[in-house]
């Protein structure tokens, strides 16, 4: 039987959140790039946006499954890692941090020390 240790922001080694396993943890800091599109809003493609998106024949069939999966993660409201442009800033966002298990490589989420996300059932 596997132990269980409780997640704990003074540890790298604890049951992971996402997939229950005992494992190693990598911690991140979290910084902040302000969104500049035309807008200023996050940007979301959903809807018929993402349909038109995912039949795109602009992109080959391996690209517009990739965007078509990512948008949906994003929609659904998981939280991840991802290269998406390099960003350059000095915002540091303090109290905020990341860490990700080495087993299953999912992110948890924590502000002030505290667990967010995922939630512990």
């Amino acid at each position: 039987m596997q132990q269980h240790k409780e997640p704990s922001f003074t540890s790298t080694h604890f049951t992971c959140p996402s997939c229950e396993q005992l494992s190693e943890q990598a911690w991140f800091s979290t910084y902040a790039d302000q969104i500049r599109n035309p807008a200023g809003l996050p940007l979301r493609i959903a809807g018929a946006d993402l349909e038109r998106l995912k039949a795109n024949p602009q992109f080959p069939p391996e690209v517009r499954q990739q965007k078509g999966e990512y948008w949906d993660k994003v929609n659904r409201g998981e939280v991840f890692l991802d290269r998406w442009v390099p960003v350059h800033t000095n915002v540091f966002v303090a109290g905020m941090e990341l860490s990700v298990c080495h087993a299953c490589m999912q992110l948890a989420v924590w502000l002030g020390g505290k667990l967010v996300h995922p939630r512990l059932s």
